[in-house]
């Protein structure tokens, strides 16, 4: 049997409970003797064993866990039989519950905790709830987004160099004069890696920080304003908001983001994406105010998307380029939403999107179910025919017609690779632009011009884009 009692932070905060299990045990082994709470077994001529000794053999903290969980199981075997009632302890500072060779131990084995004090109190004061990571877990984290509700400790600072990491991701989380605690003295972040003393017990707190008084911002933070805004003492325009009231937004911000994309403007990219995201969490609090959903749930059904259609990186399916990729996708897709036929693929095409962009989908489907022209002639064919039927058409044919010739000419572009609606869009741009250098060229007005002056100044217009 294997008990860890932890030692708490400082001298004098094991527990009752603690010293009793330490007292009865077969053999008692320390992580460090490097700690202030190392003092407990010389005082009390405790025989204890260090395994300090691992730390000089491990190459880095993930080995060094390996490594005390093996050493412990070994010595776990000799000391203890499994008729008799011996147990060992294995004795760590904090709370026994943020030591990482002790999670270690719990993959692998029966152990029972006895806890004390958490490295989260090196403020000065307790944090009555906070998150604990260590240093080196930290590091092997992309994009870390902790609950900023909560106080943030961060254990295993024991060099220089983990230290620079830890201030770049704090950085990063906070900005770089938020005031944080090293192992109780306030610092700022970027004072970080020019401490002196790193050690296994160095620690550092970031406490919890009021919210208008914040350099950086994550999403938990978005979404705290806004049910403050959605509040009883909250905005009135926000409360009045409905799903119905605010869906054309979605569309609007999403343009803008394709727009600064389009301009390569990074910018107008940042505030963009971050308009977006309103609008998606904008309805997920209204979502959770009428009792329809909440923002984990669109968050699970996301995520959970791209794990059921990634069956070439989450299954078994093999996609050696981004066709097959494209193809493993909509397959999971087709399986996930039961489509029963392309048409049933077709009527579930969103139609609030833009025409042509829904035209272009439309065609796509089609085309997968075999519906398709042999040739590129063929598609100019129909552009032919359908340009003849709107030419000749009756005043009431003119609407249904001249949709025609609009999605043969759709299908023309998807036919080379092209994109209408992009294509589309760079066109008008492109046709205000020559307006505006014949508008100029006429004295910033058109009207009364021949039309042989108009079509000479466009033809200029039209030279100078090319030169």
């Amino acid at each position: 049997m294997m008990k860890t009692v932890a030692l708490g932070c400082e001298k004098g905060q094991l527990t009752l409970k603690g010293a009793e299990v330490i007292d009865k045990a077969k053999k008692v082994y320390v992580k460090t003797s490097l700690t202030d709470t190392y003092e407990y077994f010389k005082e009390k001529n405790i025989e204890v064993k260090s395994l300090d000794f691992i730390y000089e053999q491990s190459g880095n903290f993930d080995d060094l866990d390996k490594a005390i969980a093996d050493f412990l199981l070994q010595e776990e075997k000799l000391f203890c039989s499994e008729i008799s009632k011996d147990y060992i302890v294995y004795c760590v500072n904090g709370s026994g519950f943020d030591d990482r060779s002790v999670a270690e131990l719990l993959q692998r084995c029966d152990v029972e905790i006895i806890p004390s004090v958490s490295r989260g109190i090196v403020s000065g004061r307790p944090a009555m709830g906070h998150t604990t990571i260590s240093a080196y877990e930290l590091m092997s984290l992309k994009g870390f987004n902790y609950d900023t509700r909560l106080a943030l400790s961060i254990t295993d600072i024991d060099n220089e160099f983990v230290a620079g990491e830890v201030k770049l991701i704090l950085q990063n989380i906070l900005g770089d004069e938020e005031e944080i605690y090293f192992n109780r003295q306030k610092i700022m972040v970027y004072e970080l890696d020019r401490q002196k003393g790193y050690d296994y017990s160095s620690t550092v707190y970031v406490p919890v920080k009021e919210l208008t008084k914040k350099q950086r911002f994550n999403f938990i933070d978005l979404y705290l304003i806004m049910r403050i805004l959605r509040g009883e003492k909250g905005c009135q325009w926000d409360k009045a908001q409905t799903h119905e009231s605010i869906r054309e937004n979605a569309v609007e911000e999403a343009y803008e983001l394709v727009e600064a994309i389009n301009n390569q403007d990074i910018d107008n990219m940042i505030e963009e994406s971050g308009d977006l995201f309103l609008q998606s969490i904008f309805h997920c609090v209204i979502g959770e105010d009428t009792g329809e959903f909440d923002v984990e749930d669109s968050l699970t059904g996301i995520c959970r998307k791209l794990i059921d259609r990634h069956t070439h990186i989450f299954g078994d399916v093999v996609a050696n380029n981004a066709e097959e990729a494209l193809k493993a996708w909509d397959n999971a897709k087709s399986k996930e939403k039961k489509y029963k036929s392309q048409s049933d693929k077709m009527t579930h095409i969103a139609k609030a999107l833009p025409s042509l962009m829904r035209a272009q989908k439309v065609q796509k489907a089609a085309a997968k179910g075999g519906f398709e022209f042999d040739t590129f002639e063929g598609v100019c064919d129909k552009i032919k025919e359908e340009y003849k039927e709107f030419i000749e058409a009756k005043n009431d044919e003119l609407e249904g017609e001249g949709g025609d010739l609009i999605f043969a000419c759709v299908n023309a572009l998807r036919w080379k690779g092209v994109d209408s609606e992009i294509a589309l869009s760079k066109t008008i741009d492109k046709f205000v632009r020559r307006f505006t250098y014949v508008e100029e060229k006429c004295g910033g007005d058109t009207k009364g011009k021949s039309l042989a002056e108009l079509d000479r100044y466009w033809e200029e217009a039209k030279q100078i884009e090319r030169n």
